[in-house]
């Protein structure tokens, strides 16, 4: 059974996610840091401590990008393990997983994609395990 839609889903909320990630790390982290050192304050000890939570932000946006900019090198590499002719559990599993999390983070265009590969390859499953129930029976009568 043809998984081409599959792979065209997973492969645009690939680029998505790795768009986003970069897109975190590069402007809004650097936002963040620039935010940060540009504070004037009187005391020495309330400039530190501002610094600090600017510093620890922008390590949060650059942690929050690296997760997304490794979740869609993952999925451009299991995209290819997707089987033309292969019941596959784990991959739609797996990318459902992430359309959850992306749902969860907020990230809605992510999430649609994901999850609809994910259903998507599971239906396909299911026709899959008929059709060859069929051809079984097909060839015991």
């Amino acid at each position: 059974m043809n998984r081409k839609l599959e792979r065209r889903l997973v492969l645009i909320g690939a680029i998505w996610e790795i768009f986003t990630g970069a897109v975190t790390m590069l402007f809004y982290a650097s936002a963040i840091k620039k935010q940060g050192l540009s504070v004037r304050e009187t005391s020495f000890g309330k400039m530190e401590a501002i610094q600090s939570l600017f510093g620890s932000m922008y390590m949060f946006a650059v942690t929050f990008g690296m997760i997304f900019i490794t979740l869609g090198f993952i999925n451009l590499y299991l995209m290819n393990k997707l089987d033309e002719q292969k019941i596959e559990v784990k991959l739609p599993v797996w990318f459902i997983f992430v359309g959850l999390v992306s749902y969860l983070l907020m990230d809605i265009p992510g999430a649609v994609l994901c999850l609809s590969a994910g259903i998507l390859a599971l239906a396909k499953n299911k026709s899959m395990r008929k059709l060859g129930q069929l051809h079984e029976e097909s060839q015991l009568s």
